[in-house]
Formats: C-alpha cells, structure tokens, sequence
C-alpha cells in the first residue's frame, strides 16, 4: 500500500493513458508556472519596466494594430516573415 504522496502519485500515474498523461505534465507546468508568477519581481526589474515603457509608448502614438481574430494575426506574422 502506498504511503507517501509521491508514492501514491506514481501509482496513479501508471494508471493513466498516454493522452492523459500529456494533461498532467501540462497541468504540472502550469502549477509551475502560476508559482513563478505570483511573484512578479521580474516586472520591476529595469529591463521589464523599460520594454513597458516602450509599449505604453506605442500605444499612445498610434504604432499597433487591431486584428479580428487570432487566424488574421498569424496571416500578418507569416506575411511579414516571408518577405
């Protein structure tokens, strides 16, 4: 009988089919992640508030573009990486 958390994590692991299994990791590295996040002492470092600063720069003068959906998105990005 399991005792351990880990131990009766693995058990429930080898029970799982691959396709579900591919949902824990991506789950796990959400958890993972999610931890990192919270913090959020990254934002306040120099390079991030210097690249934020910039963005909210473009924003005000106009350098953006509004797009309908994600799949006009990616036609632009593929456009621009072609040629």
């Amino acid at each position: 009988m399991a005792t351990g958390i880990r131990e009766i994590a693995r058990y429930a692991l080898d029970e799982l089919v691959e396709e579900d299994l591919v949902e824990v990791l991506d789950f796990i590295n959400y958890l993972r992640w999610r931890r990192e996040e919270l913090d959020q002492s990254w934002f306040w470092t120099e390079e991030w508030q210097a690249r934020y600063q910039e963005a909210k720069a473009d924003l005000s003068a106009g350098r953006f573009k509004d797009f309908e959906d994600v799949e006009q998105l990616l036609a632009e990005l593929n456009a621009e990486a072609e040629g």
